[in-house]
């Protein structure tokens, strides 16, 4: 029987800047909680150029709904609660891409 190959599919989310402007990004991890939902997302690079001078900074948000039940991300305001979540999504990453999470010098 032969080997088979996995490859690696990313998970794809389009957003619109303020400006209207789309940008992709990958999903790397999602984290929910009794009352919101929180994504670490990472820019989406397509050409072979981007990917390799490509910054793949992890960005935590939260995820909140319009009135219409349309989703849009939302920067977690709250330091205490953004440390914890951030803290739980990274974990998540290292664990599931096999990388290991570093803070930047402040």
């Amino acid at each position: 029987m032969a080997d088979e190959e996995q490859y690696y599919e990313p998970d794809i989310i389009s957003v619109s800047d303020d400006q209207g402007n789309e940008i992709l990004f990958e999903l790397l991890e999602r984290y929910e909680t009794d009352s919101d939902v929180y994504v670490a997302i990472t820019r989406y690079y397509e050409t072979d150029e981007e990917i390799i001078d490509g910054d793949y900074e992890v960005i935590i948000l939260k995820v909140q709904n319009n009135d219409n039940g349309d989703e849009y991300l939302v920067e977690v305001e709250d330091e205490m609660e953004f440390e914890q979540v951030s803290d739980i999504l990274m974990a998540k990453v290292e664990e599931k891409y096999d990388v290991e999470y570093f803070e930047p010098e402040q």
